[in-house]
């Protein structure tokens, strides 16, 4: 979807996960993209840092995206992407306390007799997708880590990301006032699938868009219902900004007695839509795509 609203755009996001366990889960996020009408598509670069355990474990990403827009209908858009990038992983055991640390008596700190070695690796990456629309309705599938590269140690067995496949529909659907024919609100309900190794994991839910104003209710969990979470959002449109907030809702047995650990997540996005850029694209006709 790179360069698919057509003028520049800066894309900022944060992610805080289980908040009162203090800063173990943080991810920021930043991107741009634009459409180049030389290109027929639009270009993207994005960066991404992953931080666990107040940076025991870090992740960073530099990616370059290139998709191709073709408006193959007046009522048919496809979009194809292809996506490389460089990722960057490490693990600094300096940081982790083992029981051993600890005097029993006393409590004071002495050295542990643990021997775990660290590691900081450096490795390329690849991911692929199509998007397309038909009227108001959207969906595109996705495959991410197509070489399934080694993130950690040579020796790891286990140190290889596998193939993760994505799959998402959804639709724009006007609610019309009766009889006088103008848009009340716009609804959107969206589904997105995940399958990664065995694992699978489902998420879907409706926006609601009034206005400038997003209210959005969510949920996510895998397929035999082992975890679950819902997911509120409030998002309001600007026109060349737009904000986003959303809060996850852990879901837990009544057995299971967890603290509050949801998730905090904020996306900005900025957008250079100057006059002659919107000219453009209503002379190419725009394709269709949620926003916000």
């Amino acid at each position: 979807m790179a360069g698919i609203e057509g003028p520049p755009r800066i894309n900022i996001g944060y992610r805080n996960q289980w908040p009162r366990s203090g800063s173990s889960y943080l991810t920021y996020q930043a991107s741009y993209d634009q459409y180049f009408e030389r290109l027929h598509g639009g270009v993207a670069v994005k960066i991404m840092n992953d931080r666990q355990g107040e940076g025991i474990f870090n992740a960073y990403n530099l990616d370059v995206m290139y998709a191709y827009h073709l408006k193959a209908t007046r009522k048919l858009s496809v979009s194809g992407g292809l996506q490389a990038g460089m990722g960057q992983r490490s693990f600094d055991p300096r940081s982790l306390e083992f029981a051993d640390m600890f005097n029993p008596v006393t409590g004071d700190q002495v050295t542990t007799r643990e021997n775990i070695n660290g590691y900081n690796k450096f490795y390329p990456d690849f991911s692929t997708g199509i998007f397309a629309t038909y009227f108001d309705i959207y969906g595109g599938i996705a495959m991410q880590h197509i070489f399934s590269p080694l993130i950690t140690d040579e020796n790891d067995p286990t140190g290889k990301i596998s193939r993760k496949y994505i799959l998402q529909l959804g639709a724009l659907i006007p609610v019309i006032q009766r009889g006088k024919g103008y848009q009340l609100m716009l609804l959107s309900p969206n589904l997105v699938f995940v399958q990664q190794a065995r694992l699978q994991q489902i998420n879907y839910g409706l926006d609601a868009i009034y206005k400038n104003i997003l209210l959005g209710v969510w949920t996510r969990h895998d397929l035999s219902f082992n975890y679950g979470n819902i997911i509120f959002s409030l998002g309001y449109n600007a026109g060349n900004w737009r904000f986003r907030y959303s809060y996850d809702i852990k879901l837990s047995s009544p057995t299971v007695r967890l603290p509050n650990m949801g998730a905090h997540e904020i996306s900005l996005i900025i957008v250079n839509d100057r006059r002659e850029s919107r000219e453009k694209r209503i002379k190419s006709g725009a394709i269709k795509s949620p926003k916000l």
